[in-house]
C-alpha cells in the first residue's frame, strides 16, 4: 500500500512538471502589446499581467486575483503568490542576517516602491501589519531595481497601497497551548489610512517567546559509561511590539517617510540541571542538582526614515537615516538544589546597551536612454557598552569573580564612499560595476583593555544581468565583502545553551571574502511557476572562529584562510493554473560546504556553525467551495560543527513542521487551528572531549546530548474592519 502511494505521488509529480513546461493555451493569455519605448504588456491571467521593460520583467497581480481567498493581511496575499520563496516564513524572520550596514541589507521588500529604512524595523516585519483592504496590488519584481541594493538575482515584492480607500484594520486574538501544559494568549492589532498627503500603518502586538526544552546528556570514558545530565528549560517571556509607518508625499516625486519601533521582551528563565551517576548494576545515583534561576528583559528602540527629493532632469537624491538602540539586563542566580532546600552558589548580571546610529545619502544621475550613475556616502557609529559580573555565594555572603575583559565600552566610527554605474549594453544585456572605499576607527575602553585600532577596506563589485527573454534571466554577480563584526565577540560572555564562559578577543578584525555567484531565473507560462537556481564561491579571508589565547584557553578570533561552495534551488507553483486544485507550493534547498584549518589540530575541516544544507518548504490548498485552507511549512539545517582547545561538537537540528487549518466563517472572519514543532523536532549533540587538548588526541570522555523541545497548539481568530 505505501509502495503504491509513493508511486501515485512520484506520478503526480511528473505530471506537474510535464504541464509547468508545456505550452501556455491561448484562452489564458492575451496578446502582447508594445508601446513606442519598447515596453510590453499582457495579461497572462485573470488578475494577473505582466510587464516587459527590458530592464526588469514585472507580474503584477490585482485585488482580482485575491478576491477569491478573502485574505486578511499582506502576508495572506503573498501566501497564494508563486515566486516569493521564503519572504512570508518563520524561518525568513527569525534568521535574518546582520550585515554591515546599510548597503549591504538585501530586503527585498518595497512598500509604494521604498524600502522600510531600518535594521530591526524592515519592511518584512509590516507584512502581517497591512491589512490587505488596504492594498491595490503586489508586484513580483525581476530584474535591476534602483530602489534598493537587492541582491542580484533575487526577486523583489512591491506592495502598492491604495490611497483612495477609507481606514481600515485588522485584529488577530488567539490563545497557544504548549505540551508542558502552559497556556499563553496572543494580540495584534493594525490599523492603517490616509488623511490628505500623509499615509500611516499603526501596529500593536503581543504574544509569548517562549519553547520549554528537555535535554539528556549521556557520559561515558573510552572504557565505560559514567552518568547522565538531564536539564529542564522552562523559561517564560512575553513579546510586546509596537510599529508605527508615516508616509507623507509632497507632490512632484519628494517623499518622506518614518518608521518608528518599540520591541520589548520580558525574561524569567528557570533551568534545573541534574547530575546523575550509573552504578556497576545499571541504576542511576542523583549526586547534583543544579536550579538557574534569571529575570531580565531585552528592549529595542528604533526610529528611522528616508526622504526623496528629485532634481533636474530625473535626477534624484535619497537621504536615509536610522537610529537603534538595544538594552538587555539579566539577573542570574545559581542554587544548590540538592538538598531538602535550596542554597545559593552564585550567579552573574548582564548590563548592557548597544547603540547604532546610521547616516546615507545617493544621488542618481540617469546616463543616455537606460543608464544610470550612483554616488553616495554612508556614515555610522556603533556604541556597546557592556558590563558582566560574576560572583559565588559563601558562607551566606556575595563574593565578586574577577573576569578578564568582562566590562567594555566598544565604539567604531565608520564612513563608506560607494559609486555604481549601471550600463545598459543591448536591450537584453545589462552591466553594473562599483566600488566602495570603508574607513573606520575602532575604540575599546575598560577594566583590562584600552586600545584603538583603524581599518580600510576596498570593496568592488560587478553585476551582469542577461535576459534572453521575458521569462528568463541569467545572472552573474562578483563582489568584496566585509563581514560585520560583533562586539559581543571583545569581551567575556556566558553561552547559555552550551553553559559555558567564553573570553572575549580584542584583537579581532573583520572577515574579508571575495563572493562568486551565477545564477537562472525561470517564469513558467501563465503564473504556473517559477525556479531559481544559484551556485556560488567564497574566498574568505581571517575566518572568524575559534583561536586559543592562553594556556589551555580560547575564545573568538580570526584562523586564517577558508573557502566556502555551493549550490541552492528555490522553486514555486501554483497548480491552479494549471487546471488542477488549488495548491501553491514553495521550496529551496541549499547544499554548501566549506574548507578551513583548524587552529588546534592543523587539520582541514569545514568552518565552524556553518550548515550542510538547509530545506525550507512551503504549501497551502485552497478549497473555496467550503471556504477552507489548510497547509503547512517546513525547515531543516544539516550538521554543523564547531571546535575548541580540548573539545569537538557535532550539533544537528530536527526538522520543524508547522500545520495550520483555516476556515473563512463570514463577515471577514478567519479561525485558524495550527501546531508548532508536529514533529517534535529532536536536536543532538555529539562531544568529544580530550586529557589535554585536540592535538594531543587522547580523549577524556564523550557525551551525547539530546534536546527535545516542547510542541505547542494555538487557535486563532483574525478578522478586518
Amino acid at each position: 500500500m505505501i509502495c503504491h502511494s509513493l508511486k501515485t505521488y512520484f506520478a503526480r509529480l511528473s505530471l506537474v512538471g510535464a504541464l509547468l513546461l508545456a505550452p501556455t493555451p491561448a484562452a489564458w493569455a492575451q496578446d502582447p502589446a508594445q508601446d513606442a519605448s519598447g515596453r510590453v504588456e499582457r495579461q497572462v491571467a485573470p488578475g494577473v499581467t505582466e510587464i516587459n521593460d527590458n530592464s526588469s520583467t514585472r507580474t503584477i497581480y490585482s485585488q482580482e486575483f485575491f478576491a477569491a481567498y478573502s485574505p486578511i493581511t499582506a502576508k495572506d496575499m503573498l501566501e497564494h503568490v508563486p515566486g516569493v520563496v521564503g519572504v512570508t516564513t518563520i524561518a525568513a524572520q527569525n534568521l535574518k542576517e546582520d550585515r554591515r550596514g546599510l548597503r549591504s541589507n538585501t530586503d527585498q521588500i518595497l512598500i509604494n516602491g521604498k524600502r522600510v529604512t531600518g535594521k530591526d524595523g524592515d519592511s518584512q516585519a509590516y507584512l502581517e501589519k497591512l491589512p490587505s483592504t488596504r492594498i491595490l496590488r503586489i508586484e513580483v519584481i525581476l530584474g535591476n531595481v534602483k530602489e534598493l541594493d537587492a541582491e542580484v538575482g533575487v526577486r523583489v515584492i512591491n506592495l502598492v497601497t491604495d490611497d483612495t480607500k477609507k481606514s481600515s484594520g485588522s485584529f488577530g486574538i488567539g490563545l497557544i497551548e504548549f505540551s508542558t501544559g502552559n497556556s499563553r494568549p496572543n494580540f495584534q492589532l493594525n490599523y492603517g489610512g490616509e488623511a490628505g498627503a500623509l499615509t500611516y500603518t499603526l501596529a500593536l502586538e503581543t504574544r509569548p517567546r517562549m519553547l520549554p526544552a528537555d535535554l539528556e546528556e549521556s557520559v561515558s570514558s573510552p572504557a565505560a559509561p559514567i552518568g547522565v545530565i538531564r536539564e529542564l528549560r522552562a523559561p517564560e517571556r512575553r513579546n510586546y511590539n509596537a510599529r508605527a509607518l508615516l508616509t507623507y508625499d509632497f507632490g512632484d516625486g519628494q517623499v518622506m517617510q518614518m518608521n518608528a519601533l518599540v520591541d520589548h521582551i520580558s525574561r524569567e528563565e528557570n533551568d534545573t540541571l541534574r547530575t546523575l551517576v550509573l552504578s556497576p548494576t545499571g541504576g542511576e545515583t542523583l549526586v547534583g542538582a543544579i536550579l538557574d534561576h534569571g529575570t531580565g528583559r531585552d528592549t529595542i528602540y528604533e526610529i528611522s526614515g528616508d526622504y526623496v527629493q528629485p532634481f533636474g532632469d530625473g535626477n534624484k537624491f535619497l537621504g536615509l537615516l536610522v537610529h537603534n538602540q538595544t538594552v538587555n539586563k539579566l539577573d542570574s542566580d545559581l542554587s544548590n538544589v540538592l538538598g531538602l532546600s535550596p542554597v545559593a552558589t552564585g550567579g552573574d548580571t548582564l548590563d548592557q546597551k548597544s547603540d547604532e546610529t546610521i547616516l546615507r545619502g545617493t544621488f542618481r544621475f540617469p546616463m543616455r536612454t537606460a543608464d544610470e550613475f550612483e554616488i553616495g556616502v554612508e556614515g555610522a557609529r556603533n556604541k556597546l557598552d557592556k558590563d558582566l559580573d560574576f560572583f559565588s555565594v559563601v558562607g551566606g555572603r556575595r563574593v565578586d569573580i574577577a573576569v578578564f575583559n568582562s566590562d567594555q565600552v566598544v565604539s567604531e566610527d565608520r564612513v563608506e564612499v560607494f559609486s555604481t554605474y549601471s550600463w545598459k549594453l543591448s536591450d537584453n544585456v545589462e552591466v553594473e560595476p562599483g566600488v566602495a572605499a570603508e574607513f573606520s576607527w575602532l575604540d575599546q575602553v575598560g577594566t583590562n583593555v584600552n586600545s584603538n585600532r583603524s581599518f580600510k577596506f576596498a570593496k568592488p563589485t560587478l553585476n551582469v544581468v542577461y535576459t534572453p527573454s521575458g521569462t528568463s534571466q541569467v545572472f552573474l554577480n562578483v563582489a568584496r565583502d566585509v563581514g560585520q563584526l560583533s562586539f559581543e565577540d571583545f569581551t567575556a560572555t556566558v553561552d547559555r545553551d552550551a553553559d559555558e564562559i567564553i573570553g572575549g578577543n580584542p584583537l579581532l578584525v573583520p572577515e574579508k571574502s571575495w563572493d562568486f555567484n551565477v545564477g537562472f531565473d525561470h517564469r513558467f507560462a501563465n503564473g504556473a511557476g517559477t525556479i531559481n537556481l544559484k551556485g556560488f564561491y567564497r574566498r574568505i579571508q581571517d575566518v572568524n572562529d575559534r583561536v586559543p589565547l592562553a594556556a589551555g584557553q580560547s575564545g573568538p578570533g580570526n584562523i586564517g584562510d577558508g573557502k566556502n561552495w555551493g549550490g541552492k534551488v528555490e522553486g514555486s507553483a501554483k497548480f491552479a493554473k494549471l487546471g488542477l486544485p488549488d495548491i501553491t507550493l514553495s521550496g529551496s534547498f541549499l547544499w554548501q560546504t566549506s574548507s578551513v584549518t583548524d587552529p588546534f589540530t592543523k587539520a582541514k575541516r569545514r568552518i565552524a556553525k556553518e550548515p550542510r544544507y538547509e530545506i525550507s518548504g512551503q504549501g497551502r490548498h485552497d478549497l473555496r467551495r467550503w471556504n477552507l485552507s489548510y497547509g503547512f511549512e517546513y525547515n531543516k539545517k544539516g550538521p554543523t560543527v564547531e571546535s575548541d582547545f580540548n573539545k569537538f561538537d557535532v550539533k544537528t537540528t530536527g526538522g520543524d513542521l508547522r500545520l495550520f487549518v483555516e476556515k473563512q466563517v463570514g463577515n471577514g472572519l478567519i479561525v485558524r487551528f495550527f501546531t508548532g514543532n508536529s514533529l517534535k523536532l529532536t536536536n543532538t549533540r555529539e562531544r568529544t572531549l580530550y586529557v589535554v587538548s585536540q592535538a594531543d588526541g587522547r580523549i577524556l570522555q564523550r557525551q551525547f546530548r539530546v534536546e527535545r523541545q516542547a510542541y505547542f497548539l494555538g487557535l486563532r481568530l483574525r478578522g478586518t474592519f
